[in-house]
C-alpha cells in the first residue's frame, strides 16, 4: 500500500496583526522543525504576522475564526455549561467540516483556552495533541477545567512543569515537557557592532545603563506598573540609568495611568516608550538589564530567554516558568518575590554596582540559555517526543493513500484518446525531416564545395608567405 507523509493540523489561537506573541513564535518554531515527520496546516482565526511568517517558512495556512473558552484560563462554576455550548455554536460545525476537508491524521490546539478544535477533533475520532502553554489559575473548579483537557486530548505537551504540574496525576492522557526555544543564530550575543549602532539609534551614551522592558501587549498582569515604580526608585542613586519601554497598550487606562505616573516625576526626561520595534533582538543588544515582572505565574519567559540569547543580564520575579528558568540558568540569585518592587530595585542595583558581574552574568546567560533552551537542544527534545508517538500511537504515522484520488484506468478509451495527439506530433514532426532530408545531399555538396575553396585559399596564403619569407633572407643574406 503507498503511503504519504501523515499530516498534522494546528489551531492557533491568536493571529495578531500588529505583534506576535510568545505563543505564536513557539508554534511557528513547532511546525518548522515537525516538517520533517508531519505534513503541518495551520489554522489561523485571521491574517498576521503569524500567518506571514508561517508562509515564509513553508507551513500552509488556513483561516477559520472561532471562539475562545477563556474561562479555561480562570475555571467559575459556568465553566461545564459554556464548553457544552459551544457545540451549539455557528462555527462550530464550520470547524468540524475544515477538519473534514484537511483530513489530519492528528489535531493539536495550541493554549488551554483553545478548547473547540479539540472538541471538533474528537467529534470525528481523529487524535488530538494539546499544547499547554500557560499555568492555570487555581480556583474551585479548576479541576472542571482539567477534566476537560483530559477528556478531549491524547496527548499532552506543557512547556514547563510549572505549566503542567497541575495535570499530573489527574488526567490519563500522557503529558511531555517540551521547553521553548528560539534560533540563536538571530541574537547577536558577542556584536559590538549591532550594539553600538542601536544605542546610538535609541540615543544612548556610552556611560549610560539601559534598563529595559518588552512586552507584545501591555496589562497588569505584565508587570508595568511594578517595572516603572523600580526604576523611579532607582533614579536618585543612579543617574547614569535609562529606561526604555517597549510595548503596545492592551489595557489604555493602566497604560496611561504608568505613564502620568512617570510624567509627573522629575525623571521623564530619562523614560523612552516605543509601542514595537521590528528586530527585538537588536533591542536586547543595546540593553544593560532587562527586567521581567510578570505579575502572573508565566507558562515560561520567551522575553527572558531571549535576552539571555542576546547576553543580556536579566532580572526577574519568580513566577512560574519564568522563575523556573531563571533558577536553570543559574539567575536564581537574580530573581524577586513577585510584587516586591523594592527587592526587584535592589536586584538591578546589585548589578550595578559591579560593571565586572554585569559583563559577567551578560557572557554566563548566552552560555547557558544556548546550551539549555537553543535549537539543537529543543531538536532533541522533540525528536524523543515523536519517538515517543511512535512508540505509543503508530497510527498516528501510517497515513494510508487510499483516500487519495486515483487514476481511473478501467476508462481506458479516455487514456487512448489523451495520448493520440502526442502521436499525430510526432508522425509530424518525422514527415518533416524526411521531406528536409532530400534536400541533405545537394546542402553538404555546397558545404563541402566550400570548405575545399576556403582549404585552397589558405594553402595559397601560406604559400605567398613562405615566398615572402625566403626572398626577404636572400636580401639580408
Amino acid at each position: 500500500m503507498l503511503t504519504r507523509q501523515p499530516k498534522l493540523l494546528l489551531f492557533s489561537h491568536v493571529s495578531n496583526s500588529g505583534s506576535i506573541t510568545g505563543a505564536e513564535k513557539l508554534l511557528l518554531l513547532f511546525c518548522r522543525h515537525m516538517a520533517p515527520y508531519y505534513e503541518c496546516i495551520m489554522v489561523a482565526p485571521q491574517e498576521g504576522k503569524l500567518t506571514t511568517h508561517a508562509r515564509a517558512q513553508g507551513t500552509s495556512v488556513r483561516i477559520q475564526h472561532f471562539p475562545l473558552m477563556h474561562t479555561m484560563y480562570e475555571p467559575d462554576q459556568d465553566l461545564a455549561q459554556k464548553v457544552f455550548d459551544l457545540h451549539l455554536h455557528p462555527e462550530y460545525q464550520t470547524v468540524v467540516q475544515l477538519i473534514k476537508d484537511c483530513s489530519p491524521d492528528v489535531v493539536m490546539t495550541n493554549t488551554v483556552v483553545n478548547i473547540l478544535p479539540a472538541m471538533a477533533a474528537k467529534s470525528l475520532n481523529i487524535p488530538v495533541v494539546w499544547k499547554i502553554t500557560e499555568v492555570m489559575r487555581e480556583t474551585p473548579y479548576t479541576p472542571v477545567a482539567i477534566q476537560l483537557i483530559d477528556q478531549y486530548s491524547d496527548w499532552v505537551i506543557a512547556i514547563s512543569r510549572a505549566a503542567g504540574s497541575m495535570l499530573e496525576g489527574h488526567i490519563l492522557s500522557p503529558i511531555s515537557y517540551l521547553s521553548p526555544s528560539a534560533d540563536h543564530t538571530k541574537f547577536y550575543p558577542s556584536s559590538s557592532l549591532v550594539r553600538r549602532k542601536e544605542r546610538r539609534r535609541l540615543s544612548l551614551k556610552d556611560r549610560e545603563y539601559c534598563i529595559g522592558y518588552i512586552s507584545a501587549f501591555i496589562h497588569p498582569e505584565k508587570g508595568l506598573r511594578e517595572f516603572v515604580s523600580m526604576a523611579l526608585s532607582l533614579c536618585a542613586a543612579h543617574p547614569m540609568c535609562r529606561f526604555l519601554i517597549i510595548g503596545r497598550p492592551a489595557d489604555l487606562a493602566y497604560y496611561d495611568s504608568c505613564m502620568t505616573e512617570v510624567k509627573q516625576s522629575p525623571y521623564k526626561r530619562r523614560f523612552q516608550w516605543i509601542p514595537y520595534v521590528e528586530s527585538v533582538q537588536k533591542v536586547y543588544s543595546a540593553m544593560d538589564i532587562l527586567v521581567v515582572p510578570s505579575m502572573v505565574a508565566e507558562g515560561f519567559g520567551m522575553t527572558a530567554l531571549e535576552g539571555m540569547l542576546c547576553g543580556t543580564p536579566v532580572v526577574a520575579y519568580s513566577n512560574g516558568g519564568l522563575g523556573e528558568m531563571m533558577e536553570q540558568t543559574g539567575n536564581g540569585h537574580l530573581v524577586a518575590t513577585p510584587g516586591d518592587f523594592l527587592m526587584l530595585a535592589a536586584k538591578v542595583s546589585e548589578v550595578l554596582h559591579n560593571p565586572a558581574a554585569l559583563t559577567a552574568s551578560g557572557e554566563h546567560n548566552a552560555r547557558a540559555a544556548r546550551d539549555l533552551y537553543g535549537i539543537e537542544a529543543y531538536i532533541t527534545k522533540l525528536h524523543h517526543l515523536v519517538g515517543q508517538w511512535q512508540l505509543h500511537n503508530p497510527s498516528w504515522f501510517q497515513a494510508e493513500l487510499g483516500d487519495v484520488p486515483q487514476p481511473n484506468t478501467s476508462d481506458s478509451s479516455k487514456v487512448a484518446n489523451d495520448r493520440s495527439p502526442r502521436r499525430k506530433r510526432t508522425s509530424r514532426k518525422k514527415f518533416r525531416f524526411i521531406k528536409h532530408a532530400k534536400k541533405l545531399p545537394a546542402r553538404r555538396a555546397k558545404r563541402k564545395s566550400s570548405r575545399s575553396t576556403a582549404t585552397t585559399k589558405s594553402r595559397h596564403k601560406r604559400k605567398i608567405g613562405k615566398v615572402r619569407s625566403s626572398s626577404k633572407y636572400r636580401k639580408h643574406g
